[in-house]
């Protein structure tokens, strides 16, 4: 049985709007209304937002760091025993330093391609 008291038709909406004001009563002391509730403010310093990417600049990015970081790899010991070698020994005529790092790389390069081929061919056993 409901516990609002059965009044005549005519007088319907003073209690709606007695129901209505307590209602509204009871939020004003939860909290302000939505729409009247000023935007939210993120306790956290702005970001300041930089260029974006896709998944597709990224993947060309990582891409990029993985090259460089292989060609370091393969680059960097001839470099540094070339340099050694001229200012300890000195080079043969006719040799330079930039020769002998080219030497250098191109020997690295058919070691690793050597070496993937030796692979290859034991990964059927």
């Amino acid at each position: 049985m409901s516990s609002r008291p059965l009044l005549p038709a005519s007088s319907s909406r003073a209690p709606d709007a007695i129901e209505e004001a307590q209602f509204r009563a009871r939020m004003a002391r939860v909290g302000p209304d939505a729409a009247n509730r000023p935007a939210r403010r993120s306790r956290a310093p702005a970001r300041v937002r930089g260029f974006r990417l896709g998944w597709k600049g990224w993947l060309v990015v990582d891409c990029l760091v993985v090259l460089l970081v292989v060609a370091g790899v393969v680059a960097w010991p001839p470099i540094q025993s070339c340099r050694t070698q001229d200012q300890t020994v000195g080079f043969y005529a006719g040799d330079s330093v930039g020769k002998c790092i080219r030497r250098g790389i191109a020997e690295r390069l058919d070691t690793a391609d050597q070496r993937l081929k030796s692979l290859i061919r034991r990964s059927g056993r």
